[in-house]
This record gives C-alpha cells, sequence and structure tokens, in this order.
C-alpha cells in the first residue's frame, strides 16, 4: 500500500511539474513570436505561435495575432483564416473585422453573393454579434428575471404590479428562449464548423470527385466556402454565388 501511494506521488507530483511548466513555456513562446514580429521576421513569429498552439493552447489573440503575421508576410489565406477563428471566439471585434475586410480585398475572387431576405441577414448578424458563451450569460440574466416576474405575479397584492409580472415573464421567457437557442446555434457552428477558406494559390473545382471530371472553375486562396459534403479524399464545396462543385480535401482548411 506505501509502495502504491509512494508511486501515485511522484506521479503527482510529475504532473504538477508539467502543468506548471506549460504555462512558462507558452509565455516564452508568446513573447518570443512577439518580439519576432516586432523585428518584422514573420516567418519566425509564425512558427512560434504555432507552437503555442501545438502545446494545446489557443485564444482570439493568438489567432489575430498568427492572423496578422501571416498578413504581413503575404499568405493570404492562412491570414483569413485566422481572422475567421478569431472572430467565431470575439465576434464584436472590431479590429478583427477590419483586418478581415483588408486581408479580403486581397483575394482574387470577387463573388456576388446570392440575395437574402433582409430579415435573415439581420437575424444572422445579431446572432454572430456574441459568442455561445455571452449568449449563454445573457439567457441565465433573462432566466433569472422570468422567475423574479413570475413570483411579482404569483405573491403580489395589486392588480398593477400583477399585470407587471406576467408581461415581464412572458416577454423575458421568450427573450431567454431567444438567446439560448442562439447559444446553441453559435455552439454548434465552433464544434461542427460548415465553411472553410481556400489555402492553396488556386484549385480547380470538378464535377464530380475525380481527377478525371470537367472542370467548372477555378478558386484561388484566401476564398471563403462552404462545405456541402465528403466523399473520400474529395469535398463538395458550395460558394456564395451558389455555384457548387468538387476540390481535393487538400485545397481548403476548416474554420
Amino acid at each position: 500500500m506505501k509502495k502504491i501511494l509512494f508511486i501515485f506521488s511522484i506521479l503527482a507530483a510529475c504532473y504538477a511539474t508539467t502543468a506548471s511548466a506549460q504555462p512558462a513555456a507558452v509565455r516564452n513562446l508568446w513573447y518570443a513570436a512577439n518580439t519576432a514580429y516586432s523585428q518584422t521576421d514573420y516567418k519566425q513569429a509564425i512558427l512560434y505561435y504555432d507552437s503555442i498552439q501545438t502545446l494545446g493552447y489557443t485564444s482570439y489573440k493568438l489567432h489575430y495575432n498568427l492572423g496578422n503575421a501571416y498578413f504581413k508576410d503575404g499568405r493570404m489565406g492562412p491570414a483569413i483564416l485566422n481572422y475567421e477563428r478569431a472572430l467565431d471566439l470575439r465576434p464584436s471585434d472590431s479590429d478583427v473585422k477590419h483586418n478581415l475586410r483588408i486581408a479580403n480585398g486581397y483575394v482574387k475572387d470577387k463573388i456576388e453573393s446570392v440575395p437574402e431576405f433582409f430579415l435573415s441577414t439581420w437575424i444572422r448578424s445579431w446572432r454572430m454579434s456574441l459568442s455561445s458563451n455571452a449568449w449563454a450569460a445573457v439567457s441565465v440574466c433573462f432566466f433569472a428575471l422570468t422567475l423574479a416576474a413570475a413570483l411579482l405575479y404569483l405573491l403580489s397584492g395589486r392588480i398593477v404590479w400583477r399585470k407587471v409580472g406576467f408581461y415581464t415573464a412572458i416577454a423575458s421567457l421568450a427573450m431567454f428562449i431567444i438567446t439560448l437557442t442562439f447559444s446553441a446555434m453559435e455552439r454548434n457552428d465552433m464544434l461542427y464548423p460548415e465553411e472553410a477558406i481556400v489555402m492553396q494559390g488556386s484549385a480547380a473545382v470538378k464535377s464530380s470527385p475525380d481527377n478525371g471530371s470537367k472542370e467548372l472553375f477555378i478558386i484561388h486562396e484566401g476564398t471563403k466556402v462552404k462545405v456541402v459534403r465528403e466523399i473520400g479524399q474529395w469535398i463538395e464545396i458550395m460558394i456564395a454565388d451558389g455555384n457548387k462543385g468538387w476540390v481535393s480535401g487538400s485545397a481548403i482548411e476548416m474554420i
């Protein structure tokens, strides 16, 4: 029994040492990456930022800085990919939106989007204004307000306050359902992404998932596409104007 306890104590000590060493390693890499970036050594900065991801750490700021380094290095595909990932983690950040808009200006493909019903566009923009966790926090607030309003309705002896409690409970319950739905949708988008970025200089879009099929059109680095389905190494994609086709899975990377 003492031997077992001794072994467990050694394992715990090793785990604690590793856990404490990792943040130090991340801090050192972060400092080295920022230093390399400030010295315009963008390739080295990218290597340091990527090493942080390899250690299992990720954040809005990491993807933002990585996007900036790729942009300065002239690699629009990885730059846009990381800006999109940063935007997923912090949807309302104006700096990310600004840099993403500039990077998209360098993309060769200028694709007109299919017109969308204005209400759908408004709802999606509203949903994407906050992250999944932020919407979840808002939904908790509305749920608490619903409970408070319900208690006011049940316990108040005056008609006017009962009416206030009743209508407030109805409105806050509706907002609770909406915000909880937004949170679930944002989380689903993060866990099961449907959009990808073209990472190659150019990629041929085929009519079917094989090399001998007809070439429909060409898409270029940095273009955002929607993934429809996968068959082996081939992925069916749809671009903003609604056109579809098949590309090699190596040509794109999921956001």
